[in-house]
């Protein structure tokens, strides 16, 4: 209860402040609020946690989440106060006289999600909730395996050679080949979580991680390795995370174990260095193979970087859509009321696209969501790349200060209740379970995503595995 009335009280300065930030980038008055949410982030995490199961858990929702919302939005103001940049870097700043301001609605925001976070409540003991005996019923994932392994096969046939041998962001796909890569992850999201609910079902629950892999079938790790060797040579990053992430969040959903903060901090820091790596190998000329490709980056890694965190650099630059966004606002500019989270919601329905075209009158590449919009804000009409968009932004130009106030603390609120009811019970009801593990597995990009991004993704595995149960394994549920 104390730490919420800090939050709170917080809260009511920096609002205030809000209004009344100075138009230049004063370091003193940056190092300030970067002090104050250092210290609520510290009382966050070191808060007395009720719950036994997430006692000493680094795998959680809130820890991914906070981790990413920390470097996306404020690692370049903690880079700036220590001189790793400077103000003349337009292509982070913007604009001078919004970056404190930014920061400053970065910091609610933030600071609105622990509010969120710590408002729910479970009713439960909290010795950390009664293992309900699993009501699971078998369904073969059978069906669903044969059909990602076809997918797979249409993908490798379709999909661009050049983008596969290394030249991710240089180079498209192919139509084809990017609605095969979605079908893919919705498919292998669905297995792995029906297969989990299978193994619960049977009483099968695995006493160490090499048995948790022979529970889950050679036939799931070979085409996920093969897809994922792919993503690896050709650069993209993203997969490696969200997949890595799904596969092992089973293991840990069965077994309710612990990972150590230790190791969670070694893992990450691993983890973050793989992925700095392709990264920047990424960037470099297209005709390199993939072994110079990552010699040069390691080269380029150990010499280069200049940064509190240098292998999170380039996630952390994406701060400047939100300087973009504030800029854009501030210069008079319209809100959009809701239309980027209406469009995220109804994005889960086969053809809503329809519908925008009979609601809203322009419906351009810049109203495709928030992304597009950022990109139309920094290069007009004649883009050439796209700049990304953060969790603040989604809510920052639908409903400005009001929705980032909202829409961070109702995502927070959700995020807690993802993690409790992930480590606290054995049984969840369908929408709950792949709701909790795609926003775990999306937990650290969600902050340069947008939040309603994964609601999508939710719906369509849900349908899926619906589609799996009463039409491919109807005899089981007669």
């Amino acid at each position: 209860m104390l730490l919420k009335l800090i939050i709170i009280f917080l809260l009511i300065l920096f609002i205030a402040f809000y209004n009344v930030t100075p138009n230049i980038m004063d370091s003193d008055v940056m190092l300030v609020i970067l002090i104050v949410l250092l210290l609520s982030t510290i009382l966050f995490f070191t808060r007395n946690e009720k719950i036994n199961a997430l006692k000493g858990q680094f795998l959680k929702h809130s820890n991914l989440v906070v981790l990413g919302l920390l470097i996306v939005h404020f690692q370049m103001y903690a880079d700036f106060i220590l001189g790793y940049t400077g103000m003349s870097d337009s292509f982070i700043w913007v604009n001078e006289s919004i970056v404190i301001k930014s920061m400053t609605l970065a910091t609610i925001g933030l600071l609105c999600f622990y509010l969120g976070f710590l408002s729910y409540n479970k009713d439960f003991k909290r010795n950390g909730g009664k293992r309900i005996k699993p009501q699971y019923e078998y369904i073969s994932v059978k069906f669903l395996m044969y059909i990602s392994t076809l997918v797979l096969l249409i993908y490798f046939a379709t999909v661009n050679p050049k983008y596969i041998m290394g030249h991710y962001g240089a180079v498209q796909k192919g139509a084809i080949a990017t609605y095969m890569s979605l079908l893919f992850n919705l498919l292998i999201f669905g297995v792995i979580i029906q297969s989990c609910r299978n193994l619960f079902a049977r009483n099968k629950i695995p006493k160490n991680f090499i048995e948790y892999t022979r529970f889950m079938g050679f036939h799931l790790l070979l085409v996920l390795g093969i897809y994922l060797l792919s993503v690896l040579i050709s650069g993209d990053r993203g997969p490696l995370i969200t997949f890595g992430l799904c596969y092992i969040s089973g293991y840990f959903f069965l077994t309710k174990r612990k990972l150590s903060f230790t190791k969670g901090v070694m893992l990450f820091s691993v983890g973050a260095l793989i992925i700095t790596i392709l990264g920047v190998a990424r960037s470099f000329d297209k005709n390199l193979d993939f072994n110079q490709k990552i010699n040069n980056a390691v080269f380029h890694s150990e010499n280069e970087e200049n940064s509190i965190l240098p292998s999170t650099k380039e996630l952390a630059v994406s701060i400047r859509t939100l300087h973009y966004s504030v800029n854009y606002i501030s210069q008079g500019n319209e809100l959009l009321y809701g239309r980027f989270q209406y469009q995220h919601i109804m994005a889960s329905l086969p053809f809503s696209y329809i519908f925008n075209a009979l609601i809203f009158e322009d419906t351009s590449f810049k109203f495709k969501g928030p992304a597009s919009f950022v990109t139309w804000i920094h290069q007009g009409d004649f883009r050439t790349y796209g700049i990304g968009t953060s969790a603040m932004v989604d809510f920052y130009l639908d409903f400005g200060l009001m929705g980032v106030i909202f829409g961070m603390f109702i995502f927070g609120f959700f995020i807690r209740f993802a993690e409790v009811n992930f480590y606290s019970y054995s049984y969840l009801n369908l929408f709950s379970h792949i709701f909790i593990i795609v926003y775990l597995c999306n937990a650290i990009y969600i902050s340069r995503s947008s939040v309603l991004f994964g609601f999508r993704t939710v719906v369509w595995i849900l349908i899926l595995l619906l589609i799996n149960k009463y039409i491919f394994n109807k005899k089981l549920t007669k």
